[in-house]
């Protein structure tokens, strides 16, 4: 099981669009955000939306079984809740995983407990 923590910087003056675009997550996508975590093997997702003298970050906490072969699906995917999701995530980050930076690194775990 892989498990993986992003940070993506919140465009300016975007916070309340990001977190316009969670609440329709939870509400009226609920149903395909299920079926495409599915779909790519994603176990778990959390969403935090964090406030620092930096600006506003998203951050988000996966789990999945295979988390690079997971990205790389979601990356090609034509899936039109994909495409939504995606393009959602680009206007409120700037960050585009429709064509990512090829030297896109994800982050180092560095320490793990569990009880």
């Amino acid at each position: 099981m892989d498990q993986v923590c992003i940070v993506l910087p919140i465009l300016p003056g975007k916070s309340n669009d990001a977190r316009a675009f969670h609440r329709e997550l939870e509400a009226t996508r609920k149903a395909d955000y299920d079926r495409s975590e599915r779909r790519l093997g994603m176990s778990k997702e959390v969403w935090y939306l964090a406030s620092s003298p930096a600006g506003d970050q998203l951050i988000v906490y996966i789990e999945g079984a295979n988390f690079n072969n997971a990205m790389q699906q979601f990356v090609a995917s034509k899936n039109d809740f994909d495409l939504w999701f995606k393009r959602r995530l680009l206007e409120v980050t700037g960050s585009d995983l429709n064509d990512p930076p090829p030297d896109m690194t994800w982050p180092e775990m560095l320490s793990r407990f569990e009880a």
